[in-house]
């Protein structure tokens, strides 16, 4: 239980510090606290791709399918069932869930590009099928979700639904980060590394593909539920297949088998849009020239010089506590 926790501290300090300075910044200014929850929202969705992708080896292309289902089960069984925003959202994940591992059983027949188009072709389905669900899903107008409370709080507020967002947000994080650790992580790995040695050492490539599609399906729904409760409207137009390019770049911008990666990569492509507005017409050129910037000096993800340099201290600490380390060697001159 101690190395659980002590495992956990780092991540856990590091949201910690990150919500306070967020508040303090924020407290006065409720667009910069919607920016921040939008990015949380969006680094949900990219840690369940940086499992699927970047650990599993499975290329994806319908991340936005899966919010897009998150978001419309919780709107439907708001609007519909009269369900509370919570119930609503869970069952919502679920079904995300449900969804999505039936998906991985014809992407696991495929490999490489192959599974990238059939998952395309799945979002595109998902999309036109919403789109022209009628009255039952708002078509292609839309949906707006009734008030949304939590047990009677309603978030009603930039600042209650950053609260809301972030007790999810903390726990993926720490959640995906002990999952790597665990048998399921390093099996996904060696899959794909080495996916035939893996097969001759008994891992069961097909299962574990599954429960990385299931992952990454659950944590699409769950950002999606939220996104829905963000927003208060959702419509076809915010679950393109851009908005999948978006998180795979993502990913790839911060780290595609870090998590933490993932996180800073959703952070960096959410928010860099957002408060390069005031370059008008060329913010999205200067977006650009940011992110080639970035893939062109840090191919390994933004995370790549700080994961060198903890690795650096982590080594110095190993050696500095290694017996023997600090005694003076024979026929040295004692001190």
């Amino acid at each position: 239980m101690r190395s659980l926790l002590s495992r956990a501290k780092i991540p856990l300090l590091t949201i910690l510090a990150m919500a306070v300075a967020i508040l303090a910044a924020s407290e006065t200014n409720s667009y910069y606290l919607y920016v921040i929850n939008l990015c949380m929202i969006n680094a949900i969705a990219a840690v369940g791709l940086v499992i699927l992708t970047g650990v599993a080896g499975q290329i994806s292309l319908a991340t936005a399918a899966l919010l897009a289902i998150g978001s419309y089960s919780t709107a439907i069984l708001m609007v519909h069932l009269g369900l509370g925003f919570l119930p609503a959202a869970v069952l919502g994940a679920f079904a995300t869930t449900a969804i999505g591992t039936i998906l991985a059983g014809p992407a696991l027949r495929l490999t490489g590009l192959h599974v990238a188009i059939v998952t395309l072709a799945f979002g595109i389905i998902v999309v036109q099928l919403i789109g022209k669900g009628g009255t039952f899903t708002g078509g292609m107008s839309g949906m707006t979700l009734p008030p949304v409370t939590i047990l009677g709080w309603a978030l009603d507020s930039e600042w209650r639904r950053f609260i809301v967002i972030l007790i999810p947000f903390a726990l993926v994080t720490a959640g995906s980060i002990r999952f790597l650790r665990l048998k399921p992580g390093r099996a996904l790995r060696a899959l794909r590394e080495r996916e035939l040695a893996a097969r001759t050492l008994g891992v069961n490539a097909s299962a574990y593909k599954i429960l990385a599609f299931a992952y990454a399906s659950f944590l699409g729904g769950v950002s999606g539920a939220l996104y829905a409760s963000l927003k208060g409207y959702i419509s076809v137009d915010d679950f393109t297949l851009w908005n999948s390019i978006y998180f795979f770049v993502m990913i790839a911008l911060g780290g595609m088998t870090s998590i933490v990666g993932g996180i800073a990569g959703a952070f960096v492509v959410t928010a860099a849009p957002e408060f390069l507005r005031g370059f008008q017409e060329a913010s999205q050129a200067v977006f650009g020239v940011l992110l080639f910037l970035i893939v062109v000096f840090f191919p390994g993800g933004i995370v790549t010089p700080f994961a060198g340099l903890s690795r650096l201290l982590s080594t110095r600490k190993k050696r500095a506590a290694a017996p023997g380390a600090n005694e003076n060697p024979p026929g040295s001159p004692s001190r």
